[in-house]
């Protein structure tokens, strides 16, 4: 451990320390500083969401989740015990992102230990330096910012994923007392319940990751029955940490977890004709797409060759320099297994595949590309242009995220930026009370944002003048237009945004009130 930190004439642990830092900072700045900025409480999901945190403090507790895009069922519920605590700090809505973006800053320092971990028998140099390099290019990641400074289920998932894989590392090698074993096998447990709660992905992955882990685990102690029975105490915390879903199964039937089984069928027997070429093309293409949706930012022609290019080398790479490969071999082998159970599952669904259904191998190609270079040396003419061509991805995929990040943080904090929910409960405080507020944009918008919802649950909770919001202005309604907005892209493309900046509007529409960060009229 004291080599670690003899840095002096040591150019790359001087480098690594550099990048470690960067990252910690601006994982820090743009997680729990920038989310107090909350520029994104338009969608009907996070109000809902906030409404139940409110009813939680009557004593409604939940016993589901979110609903899941597709399949008609609830996730489990535990994403809103794991948010609730922070909702003691107060009402506003950024309180209830909190909780993601403290994970999204803890998952960095825990991807660089990860990494670490991994690269066990490399030079302490070089191991040091990769590690950190891992952790400074997810730091960047726009993605992963954006969506853990909005409030959404999948968010934490990386952080818990990493969380389950170190748990399990540390159960099959460290030689631990018996009383640190069954803490640490009763923590995989509620780790295994949290994230079977996050997301349709993890529900339907890593219970089949959890099994073979225990079944690996057994393997190996099959001569100490003792131990042989530690992953009982998972199972035993899984079930206990979800005791709000049982009991709420109770009351319905079961119908939420038949509708999971219905889904799980269903999707094998609708993909049970594709054959092995189809389905390695599937996995081929949710690499390229998480490529692009993630690491490139983009779907032009330019953006998918890159994102071809970027991933076609990474399997290359993997192919010609696995036996030179000197990682953790728990690991390797439990991510390993854990891939292939995501890409068969992926593979039995052929719709529209958005950026939160990759979050659980968001990190996967910068682990591959860390540990193709760890394999890299400059023995050979192919090895430099490897390492050279891999290092003009790296700095192509920062640069891009880097872009992304400065229009979302002028859009938080620029002279145009757009507004956040403090702006609009400080004009609910300046509009008359049991005033009606009309919705602009409602034609173009209703369907999908409705912003009345976060209008109602802002002025509800926190600027109290009993406002009453509707879908078409009518004379003396006030209206309220942002002087900026981000326009999203939908679907593939999210959370991808262009900007907007309005014009003041005449005519019937008299100006009442102007901030920085909106124009407030009285309908005419």
């Amino acid at each position: 451990m004291s080599e670690l930190f003899k840095v002096k004439g040591d150019r790359l642990k001087i480098a690594a320390y550099s990048l470690i830092c960067l990252a910690l900072a601006f994982g820090f700045f743009s997680r729990l500083v920038a989310v107090f900025r909350y520029i994104t409480f338009f969608y009907p999901d996070q109000v809902r969401d906030a409404e139940v945190y409110m009813s939680m403090w009557q004593g409604k507790l939940p016993t589901l989740g979110p609903g899941a895009s597709v399949g008609g069922y609830k996730l489990l519920p535990l994403y809103y015990y794991l948010v609730f605590p922070s909702t003691i700090l107060g009402v506003d809505p950024v309180f209830q992102v909190l909780p993601n973006a403290l994970l999204s800053f803890l998952s960095i320092p825990l991807l660089i230990y990860f990494v670490y971990q991994l690269l066990e028998k490399t030079e302490n140099s070089k191991r040091l330096f990769l590690a950190a390099l891992a952790g400074f290019w997810y730091s960047l990641l726009f993605v992963e910012i954006f969506i853990n400074t909005y409030h959404w289920n999948p968010g934490p998932i990386l952080f818990f994923m990493l969380c389950f894989l170190l748990l399990y590392k540390w159960q099959l090698e460290a030689k631990l007392p018996h009383s640190a074993q069954v803490g640490l096998w009763i923590l995989y447990g509620i780790v295994l319940a949290i994230l079977v709660s996050l997301h349709s992905t993890t529900l339907f992955v890593m219970p089949v990751a959890f099994i073979a882990s225990c079944i690996l685990f057994i393997s190996r102690n099959r001569k100490n029955l003792k131990k042989c029975l530690l992953p009982l105490l998972s199972v035993a915390a899984a079930i206990v940490s979800l005791a709000p879903y049982w009991r709420g199964e109770l009351s319905r039937n079961w119908a939420n977890t038949k509708g999971i089984l219905t889904k799980i069928t269903s999707a094998s027997a609708e993909a049970g004709d594709r054959n092995i070429l189809e389905r390695i093309g599937k996995a081929f293409q949710t690499f390229v797409e998480l490529a692009q949706q993630a690491y490139f930012l983009g779907f032009s022609g330019w953006q998918t060759a890159i994102s071809i290019a970027f991933f076609s080398l990474l399997l290359v790479l993997a192919f010609l320099t696995y036996k030179k490969y000197k990682g953790n071999s728990t690991i390797t082998l439990f991510l390993a297994f854990t891939w292939l159970v995501y890409i068969y599952a992926a593979s039995n669904f052929w719709g529209l595949s958005v950026i939160h259904n990759k979050f659980i191998i968001l990190f996967v190609p910068i682990l591959i590309t860390v540990v193709a270079l760890d394999s890299l040396d400059f023995s050979s003419l192919f090895n430099k242009i490897a390492i050279a061509v891999l290092t003009l991805f790296i700095l192509l995929s920062i640069i891009l995220n880097i872009n992304f990040n400065t229009k979302l943080f002028a859009a938080k904090y620029g002279g145009d930026r757009a507004i956040s929910t403090a702006d609009i409960v400080e004009i609910f405080e300046q509009i008359p009370a049991r005033s009606t507020v009309c919705d602009l944009k409602a034609e173009e918008k209703w369907q999908l944002f409705n912003i009345s919802y976060s209008y109602k649950y802002l002025d509800k909770y926190i600027s109290k003048r009993d406002l009453e919001f509707v879908k078409d202005c009518q004379p003396g309604n006030y209206a309220l237009q942002p002087k900026n907005e981000i326009i999203q892209a939908i679907e593939i493309s999210w959370p991808m945004f262009t900007r907007l900046k309005n014009e003041q509007l005449k005519g019937n529409y008299r100006l009442f009130l102007e901030t920085p960060a909106a124009y407030v009229y009285v309908v005419e």
